[in-house]
């Protein structure tokens, strides 16, 4: 390989391993385990050996000096506490700058040998602060409220808490207290016992039944953790114990390999505890029997949980075995061309095969039939090719939540969930964005102050979400934060103000929280340095719709808001209706089709204020004529002699009426650029077999159009 090659593959690797390493050093400073420093200091020597080997040697040497420094983080001897983190980030922030020269990505006052003096300098201190704490002294103010000094390392603390029945009374709530305890750190282990649940008819409302037992990984003292429960220790049954010595125990016997067994995946999937795990195995020491035997007897778990588990220890294993090959996405998008163009041809086969005689047509069709089986399979597997977890997308805001919550002087946990998701690699780049400026206004407008929080009985820290998951062929991402929610009657005065609404008239929360989309349109008063200037929200909106996706909101004042993202799983070939009017061919996302009707004479009404409806199923909904959107000359003007396509976009249900059905196949989408149509009722184009451009429908633009008209 020439130098050029070697250096553009270590580029390409370290892009990966900042991005991961840095998502790593948020949750160690959250309380991560021994597993996730080893991760980050593989990541560390690794980036030193290729480095070097790239010929980037002033990377190398201070990745040496910086792995010194994890070493003492792994070995116990520092602690991973915010100022370490904040000198790690900003250690490989300099990295960053160093190979890539995004002064977006780094502090460039901040040069190599400042690092390195910082680093020094703390490791001192510490070094210091533990020689002090050995000899029985600590230093006034050297270690922070409730804190551990350096050296003392994690502590893991247990706690059963039983409230009494009429608790609520007093005006507490208990969730929020087990919300306390766990945000001090990493659970590993939260059960509700829900034995003293009543009967569903004997259920009070304004009682508590539950009791919970939860685990937490924590720096924190034991009197940091009984400060949480202070005001109800000595009316309720809460008892506190430091486990520390079992689970360092364990931690260090416990090595993470393909054979993981049984009994950990079930206390992973929080089917077994850990004391009930060792039952089990003090009972296989004595019958030797096999773990998934025993905790099926004790009624632990069932057979099929059993089997599921099993399951995935063979899924763990297939994934250790199976190798990889790093491909250039632009072969993978040549391809995906190359494909397009054999349906392409497949299609004007198929229209030649219509042309013959019966016969050979029918000869011909079956020969047909083959391939299309092959083309389909040819096509789900250079699409699964294609297809990455959002987990790496997802990780990266790691960094953003934690740096933002800093900025505005709040307290805010980034939770993660269905990060194993797929995604086609185009979408994945381009929602990150979207994505990004949802967080920002989250953290920035959502989340209430700490002050704020806890005067509302809501836990001292925040919590944003991001959640990602497949229904119904689509994939859905959503952003939902447990703050104050959108205040509506806000969003109504400004509204008032630009003229959207009339004074004292209602709207619905869907037309209500439509208006944050307008461009310039905001609620805040003042502009921050992370939102509030009105300006983000439009292009979000345009960016996903432009994707095919849609976006909608829902909120509850003084519980929070959810962005819920709906995107297509792959934007390059989809199956298609194609429908004719005023004879030009058209294309309608299969996915989007409900059915497709002849409605009756009387179906069909016009509404003053809502324009022509057409009833399907009992209920009307909003008539589009195709061929009024782009000019055309229908066959048939009225819709009773006509056919309607139902489709659905999001929320919303439109009926398109048009001449024809011509058919339904795999189309290949292509691009158009705004000289070409500026309409948003149009996502793009594609080649039929007889060589004709059918523009693709868009059915969330649709109803946008007809909103504007």
């Amino acid at each position: 390989m020439s130098e050029n090659e070697i250096k553009d593959i270590f580029l390409n690797e370290a892009k990966e391993i900042l991005g991961s390493v840095e998502s790593d050093l948020v949750l160690l400073e959250q309380g991560g385990d021994a597993e996730l420093l080893n991760r980050i200091f593989r990541s560390a020597h690794t980036l030193k050996g290729s480095s070097a080997i790239a010929g980037y040697a002033g990377v190398s040497g201070f990745m040496h000096g910086l792995e010194n420094v994890l070493e003492r983080l792994r070995a116990g001897e520092l602690t991973a506490d915010e100022q370490l983190i904040d000198l790690l980030l900003k250690s490989f922030d300099w990295v960053k700058y160093a190979l890539y020269g995004d002064s977006s990505e780094s502090d460039r006052s901040m040069s190599e040998e400042r690092l390195i003096g910082r680093l020094r300098k703390y490791t001192e201190r510490k070094d210091e602060q533990e020689t002090k704490a050995k000899e029985g002294y600590v230093e006034e103010g050297s270690a922070g409220e409730g804190q551990l000094v350096a050296g003392a390392g994690f502590r893991y603390f247990r706690v059963w808490a039983r409230f009494k029945e009429n608790i609520f009374e007093s005006g507490i709530n208990p969730l929020s207290i087990m919300d306390d305890f766990v945000s001090l750190g990493q659970v590993v282990e939260l059960k509700a016992d829900d034995t003293a649940l009543p009967a569903f008819e004997a259920l009070d409302p304004e009682k508590c039944y539950l009791s919970w037992v939860a685990i937490i990984k924590t720096t924190h003292s034991r009197e940091k953790i009984e400060e949480v429960f202070m005001f109800v220790k000595d009316d309720n049954e809460i008892r506190l114990d430091d486990v520390t010595s079992w689970y360092v125990k364990k931690s260090d016997n416990e090595k993470l390999t393909e054979d993981k067994k049984i009994g950990e995946m079930l206390v992973d999937r929080g089917l077994l505890t850990d004391e009930e795990l060792e039952d089990v195995l003090a009972v296989q020491d004595i019958k030797n029997q096999k773990i998934g035997d025993i905790v099926v007897e004790k009624g632990f778990a069932t057979d099929k949980e059993i089997e599921y588990a099993l399951g995935e220890q063979e899924r763990i294993r297939a994934r250790i075995d199976t190798g990889t090959v790093r491909v250039d996405t632009k072969k993978l998008d040549g391809l995906l061309n190359l494909l397009g163009e054999v349906v392409i041809g497949q299609s004007a086969i198929a229209r030649l095969a219509d042309e013959l005689p019966e016969e050979q047509s029918m000869a011909l069709k079956n020969a047909l039939y083959g391939l299309d089986r092959t083309t389909r399979e040819f096509q789900e597997q250079i699409m699964s090719i294609r297809m990455i977890p959002v987990e790496a997308t997802f990780n990266q805001f790691r960094r953003f939540v934690r740096d933002a919550a800093r900025s505005v002087g709040k307290e805010i946990r980034l939770e993660i969930f269905g990060e194993d998701t797929e995604l086609d690699k185009t979408v994945i780049e381009k929602i990150g964005d979207p994505l990004k400026h949802m967080i920002r206004n989250a953290v920035d407008h959502g989340i209430e102050e700490t002050s704020e929080r806890q005067a509302k009985g809501k836990a001292r820290e925040g919590r944003v979400r991001l959640n990602a998951y497949h229904q119904e062929g689509n994939v859905y991402i959503e952003v939902t934060d447990d703050g104050r929610g959108l205040d509506r009657e806000r969003i109504r005065e400004e509204a008032v103000s630009r003229g959207l609404l009339s004074q004292g008239e209602e709207a619905p929360d869907d037309t209500l929280y439509s208006f944050l989309f307008i461009p310039g349109f905001t609620t805040s008063k003042e502009a921050g340095d992370l939102s509030g200037r009105g300006v983000g929200m439009d292009v979000v909106k345009t960016n996903i719709e432009s994707l095919r996706g849609s976006l909608e909101i829902e909120s509850e004042e003084g519980v929070g808001t959810t962005f819920r993202i709906k995107l297509p799983l792959t934007l390059a070939i989809i199956e298609g209706m194609l429908v004719r009017a005023g004879g030009n061919i058209y294309i309608i996302p299969l996915l989007s089709i409900v059915e497709c009707v002849q409605p009756a004479e009387g179906d069909v009404e016009k509404i003053e204020g809502r324009g022509e409806l057409v009833r399907a199923r009992g209920e009307y909904i909003p008539l589009e004529r195709l061929y009024e959107q782009f000019g055309l000359k229908p066959e048939f003007k009225n819709p009773w002699e006509a056919l309607v396509v139902i489709a659905e976009s999001g929320n919303e249900t439109i009926g398109v009426m048009v001449d024809e059905l011509v058919g339904q196949q795999q189309i290949v989408i292509k691009s158009l650029s705004g000289e070409i149509s500026d309409t948003r009722a149009v996502s793009g184009a594609a080649i039929l077999g007889d060589g004709r451009v059918a523009l693709i429908l868009d059915m969330h633009g649709l109803t946008g159009e007809m909103a504007r008209h």
